[in-house]
């Protein structure tokens, strides 16, 4: 059910060409949570909610002294009860918790750019970067009825990307952003499908002229007709070419808004359906296929049976993504996320080389930020480990543990660290590891038990050190003896419990 909630907000008063701030407190929810319960949109809809947040947006920037807003992302809207659209008012003390919340690695990574590591500094340019973010997680987020067409698809693309820079030009304004959202037109649908017969009825006269006119020159060559009609003809044929290789061109760049949308979905959004939905808009059908194969491979984490054909598709795209490459570090750090993440999910010697290189290639390119920053460094860890190289692997792990936040994977990184370290007998590093995340994870039984077992497992370490330390691990956790990794320890090594009592025979 949704929550409706308070939300002290922003009350945007224009005055002539000056704009005044004040505050109210309005009933509704958060733009995200209207998200959640609202997958579907008519079409109307979602352009009309883009202009209010963009007009929002940009009387704020109008207002005296020119401020800006500086937290503009999906949980900083607010959608009232009576359809209104209001930024919330950052400085009520009632949206602290608001504001901690957006304060999230997992939120400021993807609302701000890389090289803003959080909600510090503002300016209109973050502002206006915030809110292409925004609607492309509009985007990801719901599905319109009907379905946008490819000139909308396509403008909206162009204009995200530009609010990113990704294009290498940006936004001055927000007023100049609200030029280019779509218009709403009840009969676009049907205008869509004139549009796409029209397109297609200009080839198709044009490949007609070409070959008629091609024809006509050869015969007319044939009766000696006279140079200025030959040359006519011969115009006319150029024309063609001309205006074929102008439609080459406008697919080639349709296909590069496609692409840079799919791998958005791929690599950023996480979401593979709209993905592939976007691939198959591509008419570049060798690209969207062997894509599409790497892509099915990541879903499933598991290698396709042919292996052959699989490996195949990903030196293509290696290939075919050199030139790309090269435009932007932006682009560069898209083909490294996916050749890894391709990569990654073979064994082989080859394979498992050609991660180490591209994980070292990507830790090369400019603004990575800590998420991808992260994938590349568990590659890289199971590479080593596939390499048998498991304490360069434990170390990688360590670094990976500096950057994790969730209490229950940094167990599992403790874990995996002190397995690694044992592989390798270096005992006294499992045991230290053990330790720092027992400080940490108190209530961690699985560390308190590896430990346990690496000491009983040294034979430097005395008897009476683990009897000592078992049962503080007893004593702090009554349940411990309960459990059977417990009971197989107890067998291993002599381990007898008898109330407060410990004792280990060998």
């Amino acid at each position: 059910m949704q929550q409706k909630e308070s939300y002290d907000v922003l009350r945007l008063i224009e005055h002539g060409q000056i704009c005044y701030i004040s505050s109210e407190n309005v009933q509704g929810r958060t733009l995200a949570r209207y998200l959640k319960y609202h997958p579907v949109m008519e079409k109307k809809e979602l352009f009309l909610l883009l202009k209010a947040i963009a007009e929002q947006l940009e009387l704020i920037h109008r207002c005296r002294g020119n401020p800006c807003y500086q937290y503009v992302n999906p949980y900083s809207i607010i959608l009232a009860e009576d359809g209104r659209v209001y930024f919330l008012d950052m400085k009520a003390e009632t949206n602290r918790k608001q504001i901690v919340f957006m304060q999230r690695r997992d939120v400021r990574e993807y609302f701000l750019p890389p090289e803003e590591n959080y909600y510090q500094n503002a300016s209109k340019e973050l502002d206006i970067y915030g809110l292409g973010k925004t609607f492309q997680y509009i985007l990801a987020s719901s599905e319109t009825e009907p379905h946008l067409n490819r000139w909308e698809e396509h403008r909206l693309q162009n204009m995200i990307s530009k609010t990113m820079g990704t294009k290498g030009s940006y936004y001055q304004s927000v007023s100049e952003l609200q030029k280019q959202i779509p218009k709403w037109k009840e009969k676009v649908n049907k205008e869509s499908s004139k549009d796409k017969g029209k397109y297609r009825w200009k080839i198709g006269i044009t490949l007609f002229f070409a070959v008629v006119a091609a024809g006509y020159i050869l015969i007319q060559q044939r009766k000696n007709v006279p140079d200025g009609i030959i040359k006519e003809q011969q115009k006319a044929t150029r024309n063609a070419n001309t205006e074929l290789h102008t439609d080459s061109q406008e697919n080639e760049k349709r296909d590069e808004e496609y692409l840079e949308l799919a791998l958005a979905y791929f690599l950023n959004v996480g979401n593979l359906e709209k993905s592939r939905i976007c691939l198959n808009e591509l008419t570049n059908k060798e690209l969207a296929e062997n894509l599409n194969m790497l892509i099915g491979a990541y879903e499933k984490q598991e290698c396709p049976e042919d292996v052959t054909k699989y490996k195949r598709s990903l030196a293509y795209l290696e290939k075919v993504w050199e030139k790309r490459s090269k435009v932007s570090e932006e682009k560069k750090k898209q083909e490294l996320q996916c050749l890894i993440r391709g990569y990654g999910l073979l064994d082989d010697e080859d394979s498992v080389e050609k991660v180490l290189e591209l994980v070292k290639q990507g830790m090369q390119t400019d603004y990575l930020n800590d998420s991808v920053k992260k994938e590349m460094l568990e590659y890289q860890a199971a590479a080593c480990e596939k390499k048998k190289s498991e304490e360069e692997a434990a170390k990688i792990y360590t670094e990976i543990l500096e950057m994790e936040q969730q209490d229950g994977n940094r167990e599992m990184l403790y874990k995996k660290i002190a397995q690694l370290y044992e592989a390798t007998g270096r005992r006294d590093m499992a045991m230290d590891i053990c330790i720092q995340g027992i400080g940490e994870l108190k209530e961690s039984q699985e560390l308190k038990l590896m430990h346990i077992r690496s000491m009983c497992a040294e034979p430097s370490v005395s008897r009476e050190e683990c009897a000592m330390k078992i049962k503080e691990y007893v004593r702090d956790d009554g349940q411990l003896p309960d459990q059977e990794e417990f009971k197989k320890l107890q067998k291993e090594y002599a381990i007898k419990v008898e109330g407060e009592e410990v004792w280990v025979g060998r």
